[in-house]
């Protein structure tokens, strides 16, 4: 599908589910959330008044605390992963890439070659 020859206007819409480049300025706030790149690509998977919503497979938690608060040892510190929502602000985006024609770009994920968050086994 073209968008010239359907005379269809892109939407914001139009991405929801799928894979798009997001370029962004740099931020601590994003860093924390793993988007340490000025650019990476990721599945969308909503959007919102204060910005989009993007999926992060590997989502990196660090167990550094026992259930009453007070912190483990070295040696009992644990890392668990989890697919997470992430929410990158508007204010933060510079430009997104839709490719609604590009091969390799449907699931299964381009995650799996190793593109997009910061945290994933390299």
């Amino acid at each position: 599908m073209s968008y010239e020859d359907d005379n269809k206007m892109m939407k914001i819409e139009d991405i929801v589910n799928d894979v798009v480049l997001i370029v962004v300025e740099k931020s601590k706030g994003l860093a924390a959330a793993g988007i340490d790149k000025d650019k990476f690509y990721a599945k969308v998977i909503g959007f919102d008044q204060f910005g989009l919503w993007v999926e992060h497979p590997n989502f990196e938690v660090i167990i550094s605390e026992d259930s009453k608060g007070k912190p483990l040892p070295p040696g009992k510190v644990t890392r668990e992963k989890f697919c997470a929502s992430v929410q990158v602000q508007w204010q933060h985006i510079s430009t997104l890439v839709h490719f609604p024609n590009r091969g390799g770009f449907d699931f299964p994920s381009p995650f799996d070659r190793q593109i997009g968050f910061s945290g994933q086994d390299d």
